[in-house]
């Protein structure tokens, strides 16, 4: 008859990870997460403080009017381009020395929402180089917005209004051509009503005019080596805990 001490030894339970196991992923953890913050901080101070410099401009909307949808606005949109075309940092950059690739990095435009008010931003390492950038950006941008384009446009649409008014002294006289008079005299209105809205603009002034200078912050806006070494040891955790679940899991599997 066989006693309690004839008992075969109960096996290990192989589906939890021993001491062992878990020793060493405590040591590779806290070294994971040590040289994950000492990077994090290096790289932090390596990285360049940047200071960031800011404008307003206010961009008058003439015949689409502010609605919650001022995002989509062509205008709007359009002077967002422009802002950071060539054409606005060509020249600024032939001015400073800097690439135009450049100032396009560091140059943020945003709409503020249900406004005409463009914000602008441009970073750079030194706060007083950001704000005089940012203002020939600025002057160059209110220069090519506000050229005598709407002069152009004036000039093409009286050409067309003389042609239309031609036609139409043409079908008076031609009793041929009156089916064609009807259509001339509603283009002449039309034709009417759009120079009347661009002397209606050009009485309101320019579109685009400086609604708070360009000035620079006292903090800087670049992320600090505290913040990179807090990002990297986080980053080092949950590569941790993804080992640790392998782990488990092909721990239970076996």
């Amino acid at each position: 008859m066989s006693t309690d001490d004839d008992r075969a030894p109960t096996p290990p339970d192989r589906t939890r990870p021993t001491r062992r196991v878990w020793t060493t992923f405590a040591l590779f953890t806290v070294v994971l997460v040590v040289a994950a913050t000492s990077a994090g901080y290096g790289i932090g101070a390596l990285l360049p403080t940047r200071y960031a410099a800011h404008a307003d401009v206010l961009y008058a909307l003439t015949r689409e009017q502010p609605t919650g949808f001022l995002r989509e606005d062509r205008n709007l949109s359009t002077q967002l381009v422009l802002l950071t075309s060539r054409t606005v940092l060509g020249p600024v950059a032939s001015q400073t020395g800097v690439p135009v690739e450049d100032l396009a990095e560091a140059l943020t435009t945003t709409v503020v929402e249900e406004s005409e008010v463009i914000q602008i931003e441009f970073r750079d390492t030194d706060p007083e180089v950001a704000t005089r950038i940012l203002d020939a950006i600025v002057t160059q941008y209110l220069a090519v917005s506000n050229n005598d384009a709407r002069a152009d446009v004036r000039g093409y649409i009286e050409g067309q209004l003389t042609e239309v008014l031609d036609r139409i002294a043409q079908a008076r006289t031609d009793a041929d051509r009156q089916d064609e008079l009807a259509p001339l005299v509603a283009r002449e209105q039309q034709l009417r009503t759009q120079l009347d809205e661009i002397a209606l603009s050009d009485l309101a002034g320019p579109g685009a005019r400086v609604l708070v200078p360009p000035y620079a912050e006292v903090d800087p806006v670049s992320t600090g080596p505290l913040v990179t070494a807090a990002t990297g040891g986080l980053t080092a955790l949950l590569v941790a805990a993804l080992a640790l679940a392998v782990m488990v899991r092909r721990q239970i599997r076996r």
